[in-house]
Formats: structure tokens, sequence, C-alpha cells
């Protein structure tokens, strides 16, 4: 099948457009304004864009087609029947193995060939006649033709003929049932002959008079439900009443489809009552071998088989797959499996209770089946994560992993829980994976508790003296690199040494949580504290010119003022100095942090409670 693909160029699409316009009436044009020529300017590049995500959303759509194409493709090569299409003309325009293989002639001598031209000439109007009324009716139309093959051998086939939308042609369903034929024919020639080949077998034989409802069962037919010879009955009535209940309607619809001609023959399964009383499970073929004149069907011939191992061997299975699932649904973790292309095919219990308790369930991206895009759907598109497990699925499958696991847990911020992922390959012939998510959230939470207790001041809840060092270093590396502002606070709570003895240690730590919690309400986001001493902190402004900082310490040093703090019915009132220093010429913290702590040196000298600032940045 082919495509019309998009012009390779965007010179190409220019001349086609170019064409089309020339084609068409000219307009009444008038002069633009700028602003409506601005305004139609953007409206055609939107249109543009517009265009582009159209394409690219049809390339993709077209590339999901030729794969499902090329998927059908290879399951219809595996089809026991011959399967063609015709175009309007009757002409083959793609076929299947069987069916090259029914024809006699290789596929690819086949393609562009008229099929009537292979049916024999006495049903070429026959199969022209069901061509018509497929196309005329819209129900798929049924029939049985003769085929010419090499030689002077005659293929027999069962059509089943489907018209496409106009003027597509049809679908063409070909099943050889020439040994069927022959086998008619063999017993016409020697009833008894053909039925003792079934008898040999294994298969029971059963004849029916339509027209008085006798019928004959072979004596392996009888033994196939526990009876003696001629102990099973000789009408209709015997073998209706031993069809399980449940499908009786079915099994008589079947029959009655076979003898007003709507259906060439039977093939069906249902339950038959044995002689014990219990139930076997049986295949029933028929076909009507003699009609009247009028074509009422005078009398049909079948046969049954017993399938009752390949109904237990199924139901096995059936409680094999059950057996699995509540394996897989008596697991905490999270468990889905996947095929080759990281579809999810199978989940278990705790997956759809998570996905539904967290609400993850109710979201569109959760509703595709495409695992990667579930991941990127709970860690709200966390890039590196989704292309970590991506990467490690493509190993897994490749063979080069025997297993993967992300090597840190990934996080879901609706719910705010941890999860370990790990791929583990199911080594079948579809290349299955098996992906579980253990939640990790009481291991993760300690581990995140161990690291705060680290890099926190567990007194005031300011950054750690190690930490903010760290992470002041890190800024200035930055804002050299970029040269943007910066800015250090040093603040030294003043007579801090007098509060402690005149109202306790306990008030003085009451005092040094309030006053972080007072400078923490100034701050910006983006602004850090750390706890350097004893009553000593530090705090970075990235991003700050030296007015902007200077107005920001300021109203550090006045709400501290204006926010005595209360502790055991007094209220203690205490102030705050303060030296700024500005980024300029230094290359490190340590040497920023020397220009603020000199400036408040100058602070406390000049009767503290105030702010005082390093040199000025350096143009």
């Amino acid at each position: 099948m082919g495509f019309r693909r998009n012009p390779l160029s965007l010179e190409d699409l220019r001349e086609l457009a170019r064409k089309r316009f020339l084609g068409r009436t000219a307009s009444n044009a008038k002069a633009l304004t700028v602003a409506e020529a601005q305004h139609l300017f953007e409206e055609l590049e939107i249109h543009q864009i517009e265009l582009e995500l159209q394409n690219e959303h049809l390339n993709t759509t077209r590339l999901q087609l030729e794969s499902a194409l090329n998927q059908s493709n290879e399951f219809n090569d595996f089809a026991p029947v011959g399967i063609f299409s015709l175009d309007a003309a009757a002409a083959i325009t793609k076929l299947n193995l069987a069916g090259a293989s029914l024809l006699g002639r290789e596929r690819s001598r086949l393609l562009g060939s008229r099929l009537g031209l292979f049916v024999a000439d006495a049903d070429r109007p026959n199969f022209n006649a069901l061509l018509e009324q497929a196309t005329s009716s819209g129900d798929v139309q049924s029939g049985e033709l003769m085929f010419a093959n090499k030689g002077p051998l005659v293929s027999h086939v069962q059509v089943k003929v489907a018209a496409l939308a106009p003027p597509q042609g049809w679908q063409i369903i070909l099943v050889d049932i020439t040994e069927r034929r022959l086998a008619e024919e063999q017993l016409r020639a020697s009833e008894e002959r053909w039925k003792l080949a079934l008898e040999a077998a294994g298969d029971g034989v059963w004849d029916w008079n339509v027209v008085t409802g006798e019928q004959v069962f072979s004596r392996r037919f009888e033994q196939l439900y526990g009876f003696a010879e001629n102990e099973y009955g000789h009408h209709l009535d015997d073998w209706v009443s031993r069809i399980h209940p449940d499908d009786r309607a079915r099994v008589i619809s079947a029959h009655q489809e076979c003898l007003s001609g709507r259906a060439a023959s039977t093939f069906i399964e249902f339950r038959g009552q044995c002689k014990d009383g219990s139930w076997k499970w049986v295949l029933s073929r028929g076909a009507v071998v003699s009609r009247s004149s009028d074509g009422k069907a005078l009398r049909m011939i079948g046969t049954h088989v017993d399938i009752s191992k390949q109904k237990l061997t199924a139901e096995a299975l059936l409680l094999a797959s059950r057996f699995q699932q509540a394996v897989f649904d008596s697991l905490a973790a999270h468990i889905a499996v996947l095929d080759h292309t990281g579809t999810v095919l199978q989940t278990n219990a705790a997956w759809r209770q998570y996905m539904v308790d967290s609400g993850f369930a109710a979201m569109p991206c959760c509703q595709d089946a495409s695992y990667l895009k579930i991941l990127a759907c709970l860690t709200e598109h966390d890039a590196l994560t989704v292309q970590a497990a991506e990467a490690g699925i493509t190993a897994v499958l490749a063979g080069d992993l025997p297993f993967f696991q992300l090597a840190q847990p990934f996080f879901t911020p609706l719910d705010k829980r941890w999860f370990s992922m790990k791929v583990t390959p199911v080594h079948d012939s579809v290349q299955r994976l098996v992906i579980s998510h253990e939640d990790v959230t009481q291991l993760k939470t300690a581990e995140l508790a161990s690291l705060t207790l680290a890099n926190i001041d567990t007194l005031t809840g300011a950054l750690s003296r190690r930490n903010f060092f760290n992470l002041a270093e890190q800024e200035v590396a930055r804002s050299i690199r970029y040269a943007l502002p910066l800015m250090v606070l040093m603040l030294d709570l003043d007579h801090f040494k007098a509060i402690n003895d005149q109202h306790g240690h306990a008030a003085g730590d009451v005092i040094l949580q309030k006053f972080v919690q007072t400078v923490a309400a100034v701050l910006r986001d983006s602004d850090l504290i750390g706890r350097i001493g004893g009553e000593e902190f530090a705090v970075l402004l990235p991003n700050t010119p030296l007015d902007g900082g200077c107005a920001l310490a300021q109203r550090i040093v006045e709400s501290v003022r204006d926010h005595p703090v209360q502790f055991d019915g007094e209220h203690i009132a205490y102030t705050v100095s303060i030296g700024a220093g500005c980024l300029s010429s230094e290359t490190s913290f340590t040497a920023l942090l020397s220009l603020a702590d000199a400036a408040l040196y100058r602070a406390k000298i000049a009767g503290r409670d105030r702010l005082e600032v390093g040199p000025a940045a350096i143009p």
C-alpha cells in the first residue's frame, strides 16, 4: 500500500503553493495599515506553525499506520486461508502466502492479475455475481467455486466476499475445501468407505435424514458418549436432548443456517451428555449433502470429535493466568508487564489502586498505555528519571543488562512519595518486561532527615555553617562567571551575652529562633541564611546590587528592633548589627565575607543596631 508523502523541501512546497495561487481568481486587495499588516504576518506565522504541527502529526500517524499494516501483513501470512484485496477492476492488489499457494503462483507475479481469471469458466458468472451482490447489499457474501490450477487438477474453494468502500474494490477470503469436496465425491461413490475412513480417524459420524428426522450414528459416535452400539437412539430428538442446555440454542441455530443454505457447513463446539450423565466437549462439523430441486435440505452428514482434552488445557491455561494475576495482586509493590514497545499489558491490584487513590488515573497522560508516558506523568516530567528509565529498558531488551534499577528513587509530587524502579526481563518469545515500583518513602524520608540534620542548624533552622559555606562558594563562582551582582551580610545580635546572663540561656535560644524567623520573613526565596557562630549569622543575596542589598539589610535591622520576643511573661527587646559586602574583585566567598565582617566591626564600634557597608563594587 502506498502513501503520498509531503514535499521533500520548502522549495517544493512553495512551488506547489504558487501553482495553486495562480489558479485562483484575484481578490479585491486593499492597502493595509502597519498594525493590520503586522497582525496578518502574525496570523500567517501561526498558521505556518499549525501546518508544521499537523504535518508532524500526520507523519507520526503515517508511521504508525505503516507499522500496523506491516504487522497485519505478517499476521495475514500466518493465516491458513487465502486473503486477497481486489481493486475496483477486480485486480489483485494484495494477497497472503496462503492465497498465492492456492493459486499455484508466486505472489509477486499475481499482483495486478484479475482473480476471476483463475476461476473455472463454469463458475466465473457466480464469482462475478458474488462481487455485485456484496457491493449492492453491503453484506458479506459466501459461496463455493472451482479454481483452475496447473494441470488437470481443480481446486474447490469456499469464498467470502466483502465490498470495500467504493470505489476501492473487495476483500476476498478463500478457504481450500478441495479435500472436503473430494471426500464428498468419494462418499457418493462409496459411502461406507468414507464412514470407515472417519471411523479409523476416531471421528464419530452422524447421518441425518432431514425429512423424517431419523439419524444414524456410527459405532465410534456412540462409543464417544459411552453408549454401546445401537444404544444411543435413532432420531434427531435423541441427539438434541443430550446437548447442554446452555449450548442448545446456539447449536440449533448453526444447523438451521446450514439447512437454509446461508452457511455451507457447520463448525461448532458444544457439550454433549454421556451415558453416565457427565458432559463432554465435542467439535461438530456438518454439511448438507443432498437437496431437493427447490433447494430444501434432504440429507445432512457430519462428525463429532472429542475436544475435552483441549478444553481442559485451555481451562488450565486460564487458571494459570488467574493464578499469575493472583500472585501479582498479592504483592505490595506496584507491578506492570510491558511488551517490547513499552506498552503496559497487565498490572496488579496495588498498581491500579495506587493510580486511583493518588488521582493519577484521572489524568489524561495516564490513560495512555505507554509506560514512559505514565512515568513522566507520575514524576511531573522529570526528564532525567524518564531518560534513565528509557535507557535501562532499552538495555534490558537488547540483552546488554540482566536487569535494570534506577540509581535513585523517583519522586511523585502529587502525593509526595518516593519509589524505587526495577526492570526485569521475562525471557519469552515476545520480549515482555516486568516493571516494579517499590514504595521507599519511609527510607527516603529517613535519609532526607539525616541529611537535614547535617545541613541545618537544629536550634534555629538556619543552614549549618558548613552547608552555607558550600552553597555560598557555588553562588559566588556562578556570579563571577556570569557577571552577576552579589551581596553578603554579616549579622550579630547586640549584647547577646547580657541577654543570656539576665534572662537565661533558654530565653537566649528562643531569641535566636525568633531572630531567624524574623530575618527569613524579610528574605526572598533565593536568599540564604546560615548560622556562622553562637549569635553570628550570614545572609547571601544572589543577583542583588548594592542598593537593593542595603535596603533589604535595613529592613532586617528595623524588623528585629520592632519585634521583641515574649518569654516567660516578659518582652525582651534586642537589636542586630549588620555589615554588608558587595562582590567586586573578590574571587571567593571567604574574601567577600571578610569585607562584610569588617563592615560589621564598624557597625559595632559606631553604636550597634545599624548597618555598615564595605567597599562598593568597582565598575
